[in-house]
């Protein structure tokens, strides 16, 4: 970042200067000259912005504008900015990990990919809560290192129902639905609306207000989404346990698994149940992911027991 430092430097005093002003126009507001003087140097921190802008299109730099606009109240409490900025910083890294390393249910960041994704302060600015981010990349002839993940935070922001909740969690895993549902809730609870808009590496600009009432959507969405699988398999082992009158039964492979549940409805009851002897067990398995919470609830059901592949009966046994 040591080339761009300058111009940030620049334009973080610029910036300062018209929050200064500011603060001593509203102490004298009918002071003429520091009316002047903030024009003016509002003027320069506009142009100080858009060099920095220009720069960091020919060194590779992105640049995030943060802005928290509050809703609720006229109040920046600082545990609430920070859990906003931090969960914003968790999802944009875990799409850039997901983009680099592939989709997880599970939401952990990846080392090298949280390295090279964390957004690094530029400067703030006055009018609601703004601050500059910016992140060094690299570009080739075709993209830059962030552009497809810029693009595809405004798709993840962008879901409307169920389908979409469904459709990134295929596409770039559990773990940045869960990341979008922290994030959102963070500015849900600070009473904020977020406005965040990129200037990408190759000039082009993203972004939108993202409202507080939509962020309510967004949680709502990912609350009510929840998927269950069904499969069923056949397994062979040995009986450990199994109980006609409690429903429950254990069943063990040998180096392969464990298996725990109850009895399924089908089971017949004319099931010879002999613990500690070989089966062949077919078990029903549903599993129910709840995507707010990355919580998976597992059921095991016991369909049926026989005798395994290749067992011999007493009377064909050879003496």
């Amino acid at each position: 970042m040591s080339e761009i430092a300058s111009v940030v430097e620049r334009t973080r005093k610029a910036f300062a200067s018209v929050s200064r002003l500011e603060e001593a126009i509203a102490r004298a507001p009918q002071d003429r000259s520091l009316q002047l003087n903030l024009a003016a140097m509002r003027k320069l921190a506009l142009q100080s912005q858009e060099q920095l802008f220009k720069f960091s299109e020919r060194t590779h730099v992105e640049v995030c504008n943060y802005r928290l606009v509050p809703e609720e109240t006229d109040s920046y409490a600082l545990p609430y900015i920070s859990a906003s900025m931090l969960k914003y910083q968790n999802l944009f890294s875990q799409i850039y990990d997901a983009k680099r390393n592939g989709k997880k249910s599970n939401a952990v960041i990846g080392k090298d990919a949280w390295q090279e994704s964390i957004l690094e302060f530029g400067y703030s600015y006055s009018g609601s809560l703004g601050v500059v981010l910016l992140r060094q990349g690299s570009r080739d002839l075709l993209s830059g290192t962030f552009d497809d993940s810029i693009d595809a935070l405004y798709q993840v922001i962008d879901i409307k129902d169920q389908h979409d909740v469904r459709d990134v969690a295929e596409n770039m895993g559990n773990a940045v639905v869960k990341r979008l549902h922290e994030w959102s809730s963070a500015n849900i609870e600070g009473g904020f609306a977020a406005d965040v808009r990129w200037t990408r590496s190759d000039g082009r600009q993203l972004g939108e207000i993202i409202e507080r009432k939509r962020m309510e959507r967004i949680v709502g969405i990912i609350d009510a989404t929840s998927d269950e699988k069904v499969e069923e398999f056949d397994v062979v082992g040995v009986l450990i346990g199994g109980d006609l009158g409690s429903g429950s039964f254990h069943f063990v492979v040998p180096n392969a698994g464990d298996y725990r549940g109850h009895l399924a409805p089908e089971f017949s009851q004319d099931t010879e149940m002999l613990l500690g002897k070989r089966y062949r067990a077919r078990i029903r398995e549903k599993s129910t992911v709840t995507y707010s919470t990355e919580k998976v609830e597992g059921e095991r059901l016991l369909l049926s027991l026989k005798e395994p592949p290749g067992t011999s009966s007493p009377t064909s046994q050879q003496p």
